[in-house]
């Protein structure tokens, strides 16, 4: 399932690597050890734009993520730990009944092997400003989704978020594998046969000309380290996959093309980050990439600092893309600009409180085939989340 701007995975992660140690553990016979757990958070948000398209009421209530987590594993006679990991949806407007749903084998020898629905190497590989961040979503999210039209694939959705690949492979039926980590170094690369498949057998019939992609490679590497005082790391990762054009379409559009490199210094509390996207013709209409259309690329800076349960940040993320020349006359090129601020604090064991303040700027919003329009677009907005894990 395709998660909304303010529940990615790799957020949900950190939180739960966070949840007390008390999380229930019980046993299923000799099979495996089985751990239960899970998170809900619920936020209060206020916001103003310029261009509201229906959002005008201007404050929201959110259950952002509510879910029940099953992980059960073992380890086997000859090292091998395996075992099986599955997200449960406990909101009330959930439409699926679980989010992730995978297995795994493990070797420190050999690495890691996942099968199922998951986010692929780059989603759990990729550095940037990210890491940084203390709030809840900031370059992967949050606030964005209430504050401007982002549109597909043509407009600036791709350049939204550092973790793009919400919008390409999320949680698709997916084989993921992960080297060992030798000398700082590990590899890892992800093969999703179309990103519409994602669980039961209904899965298996999902044909190929729907307008998904398909193939698709993900790829990563990254390096993490530490010198003296000073923890380094870097990442370059991307995907590559062949479009689908839908049955009956006449928009041909561009195949998936996406390379991310970025990194993070941490040092006496202080963590800086920063990552570049080149998001290369991805799913812009052929017609319009013939006219000098693109998906656009985006660089983002992050800086935060941590000091026992407190921490607070801010970060900055511009995003450019090339319209079509057909695009009305000064709207050849859009520019989405986001500027933000976070703060963290633990409360207690399983409860933490996490708050963010947006400013967006949104020049010459593009459609989602890669023309542009003249409309722009300026907001703000506030969130505050309560976290509650158990």
């Amino acid at each position: 399932m395709k998660k909304t701007l303010l529940a990615s995975t790799a957020l949900v992660g950190a939180a739960l690597l966070a949840a007390p140690a008390s999380a229930g553990t019980v046993g299923s016979k000799d099979g495996m050890s089985v751990t239960l757990g899970g998170t809900l958070w619920f936020s209060v948000s206020v916001y103003d734009e310029d261009v509201s398209a229906g959002r005008g009421r201007g404050y929201r209530f959110g259950v952002n993520e509510s879910e029940v987590y099953v992980k059960a594993s073992n380890t086997a006679d000859n090292g091998i730990t395996y075992g099986v990991e599955i997200e449960l949806n406990a909101g009330a407007d959930d439409t699926t009944a679980a989010d992730e749903a995978f297995a795994f084998l493990d070797s420190d020898q050999w690495g890691r092997l996942e099968l199922g629905d998951q986010d692929d190497a780059t989603n759990r590989m990729r550095l940037g400003s990210q890491n940084a961040h203390k709030g809840l979503g900031g370059p992967a999210g949050a606030l964005g989704s209430n504050l401007t039209l982002f549109g597909g694939f043509g407009g600036e959705g791709l350049g939204a978020r550092a973790d793009w690949d919400n919008n390409t492979t999320s949680d698709a039926t997916k084989a993921t594998y992960f080297s060992p980590r030798f000398a700082g170094f590990q590899l890892g690369a992800s093969l999703t046969p179309d990103t519409g498949i994602v669980s039961g057998t209904g899965g298996l019939l999902d044909t190929d000309n729907e307008g998904d992609f398909e193939n698709v490679i993900s790829y990563g590497v990254n390096y993490v380290g530490k010198f003296d005082e000073i923890g380094v790391g870097i990442s370059f990762v991307g995907q590559e996959g062949d479009d689908e054009d839908a049955l009956g379409s006449a928009l041909t559009v561009e195949d998936l093309s996406i390379w991310n490199v970025g990194g993070k210094v941490d040092f006496a509390g202080f963590t800086l980050g920063a990552h570049y996207n080149d998001f290369g013709e991805t799913g812009i209409t052929t017609a319009n990439a013939n006219n000098g259309a693109d998906a656009g690329s985006t660089w983002s800076v992050g800086l935060g600092y941590q000091a026992g349960p407190w921490g607070v940040s801010a970060w900055y993320t511009d995003h450019e893309k090339d319209n079509a020349s057909t695009s009305p006359a000064g709207a050849t090129q859009s520019e989405l600009t986001r500027l933000g601020f976070g703060a963290g604090y633990t409360v207690a064991p399983g409860w933490l409180l996490r708050a963010d303040l947006e400013f967006i700027s949104h020049d010459n919003i593009s459609n989602g085939t890669g023309t542009g329009t003249t409309t722009d677009n300026d907001g703000r907005g506030f969130m505050l989340t309560n976290m509650f894990i158990f």
